[in-house]
């Protein structure tokens, strides 16, 4: 058996959490796409609950209170001073700051408000995909949608604007403030230009003399942890690897079979999220125990009182995963001896293939994949039931039971969004956009339902095919189809507008 541990506790939800933080007294916020917020203590009780108009997608604790950032409206502050922030456009990100919270709305403006929800100051810079702040040395870092790394100060103000590559399409896949004020950035492009640069790169960046290094990565950075030493990079292949100050390149730590969603630090150790797992692993890459999770982990957050609470979704249509609460220095269940370093997975495994290991087979084949081929899936029935058949099975209600069963599946659709395209802008410096879904279908029933978002998962058109007028730069659409089942699917699609060489 593979070395794991029990969750402490695990929590029921009627929906699927949306975002999630940790309070003072070991309190678990979490905030769900009706509006509801929870506030669950590591007993799994719900001590209590509010509610805001619209979708809720980010929460932070600040001062005392907790603010509550919705799609639609704003945001909101409960507590001993509670208060509203209006939000024509709509929030899209938070992100906490040592002067209070700043807001991005659906426009593209950085608004920062002050803990008594009050507006300091705003700046517009365009479609924003991520934010940092680094705490008391009062920087921030901010990835744009068309791939600009901006670094400002504590006021918004402007220090760095590092644009992308004129020839190329560049994206900022994580950002993270090292304690000395040192902005980790991880970027990719395209490769839509042969020349020097990486495709997937480190890059540290200072607030006064600018870009200081940049390390080459052997895929797309999806996830940083800063340490005294230098960071910890989690890779979209998997790897996980370490950049050290003053050392040349980087050295792997280990390899996973999927990406490395998140790393923190634990003690000495490391909690690393993939797939269905959170791992805590060595600085050496020796992984001392693995929990899965019932869902994808989405993500997971340290409590006051050494606890984790860990977030999952099954990504199907049935009820949500629960949230397990974990120790991470409970009892080892299991054969530790099991435990590999990552010389030995290399040993065993060869190199990363991003198939399924020989274990995850056995346990993936336990679960009911929403998108397995309708093909697959009517061959499998009839060798069940020809095996049925074979056997001489004898009960007649079980036969009719077995192909009654057969008959009530309901193979999910499939989504089509469209190849990824790149087009030219018009004189206006935009471009008008058919985006197509008609592709999509159901192999066993009708499609009842389309539904296009955008990359701020807001809803903007609930028909196959829907127009869209785009500025110049790199945007994100996503399409999800229901069929009369229940099921649904998603496809993604990115477009990119670039400037004409006409104009």
């Amino acid at each position: 058996m593979e070395p794991t541990i029990e969750p402490t506790q695990s929590v029921r939800t009627n929906e699927y959490p949306k975002c999630w933080c940790s309070l003072d007294d070991s309190i678990l916020c979490v905030g769900f796409h009706s509006g509801k917020v929870s506030f669950i203590d590591s007993s799994g009780e719900v001590v209590d609950e509010k509610s805001v108009d619209g979708p809720v997608i980010g929460l932070t604790p600040l001062d005392g209170n907790i603010i509550v950032a919705s799609s639609t409206n704003g945001l909101f502050s409960f507590g001993d001073d509670p208060w509203e922030f209006v939000m024509e456009a709509g929030c899209e990100l938070i992100q906490l700051t040592n002067k209070g919270v700043i807001a991005v709305d659906g426009s593209g403006d950085l608004m920062l408000i002050s803990s008594t929800g009050e507006l300091l100051k705003r700046r517009r810079t365009g479609p924003v995909d991520l934010i940092a702040s680094s705490g008391e040395v009062g920087l921030i870092g901010v990835g744009l949608g068309d791939g600009r790394l901006l670094i400002l100060g504590e006021d918004l103000s402007l220090l760095h604007d590092s644009p992308p590559a004129e020839d190329d399409v560049e994206k900022i896949s994580c950002l993270e403030f090292r304690i000395d004020g040192t902005l980790v950035a991880g970027r990719n492009s395209l490769g839509m230009a042969l020349d020097e640069r990486p495709e997937n790169r480190i890059e540290c960046w200072n607030s006064t003399v600018g870009l200081i290094n940049s390390s080459e990565m052997p895929s797309m950075a999806t996830t940083l942890c800063c340490t005294e030493a230098g960071v910890m990079v989690g890779c979209f292949d998997g790897q996980i690897v370490k950049l050290e100050i003053g050392v040349d390149g980087f050295r792997e730590i280990s390899q996973l079979n999927y990406n490395i969603s998140k790393i923190t630090k634990w003690k000495e150790d490391f909690l690393v999220s993939f797939w269905f797992d959170i791992s805590r692993i060595s600085p050496e890459g020796r992984t001392a125990w693995k929990f899965e999770h019932q869902g994808i982990v989405e993500g997971f957050v340290e409590l006051e009182n050494g606890l984790v609470a860990v977030i999952g979704d099954d990504r199907k249509s049935r009820a949500p995963s629960p949230i397990f609460f974990i120790d991470p220095d409970s009892p080892i269940l299991g054969d530790p001896s099991i435990a590999m370093t990552s010389g030995e997975s290399h040993h065993q495994e060869s190199e990363f293939s991003g198939s399924l290991s020989a274990d995850e087979l056995e346990r993936a084949s336990t679960r009911q994949d929403s998108k397995i081929g309708e093909d697959a899936l009517m061959e499998t029935l009839n060798e069940e039931i020809e095996i049925q058949l074979n056997d001489k099975l004898e009960d007649g209600d079980a036969l009719v039971e077995l192909l009654e069963s057969a008959k009530s599946l309901n193979i999910p659709p499939v989504a089509d969004a469209g190849e990824d395209r790149t087009v030219n802008s018009d004189e206006e410096g935009k471009a008008t956009i058919l985006l197509d879904g008609a592709r999509s279908y159901d192999p066993d029933g009708v499609i009842s339902k389309w539904s296009w978002s955008d990359g701020g998962d807001n809803e903007i058109g609930e028909s196959p095919q829907i127009r869209v007028r785009l500025s110049e730069g790199v945007h994100n659409f996503s399409l999800t189809v229901t069929d009369n089942g229940g099921a649904t699917a998603k496809a993604n699609i990115t477009i990119q507008v670039r400037r004409s060489e006409l104009r």
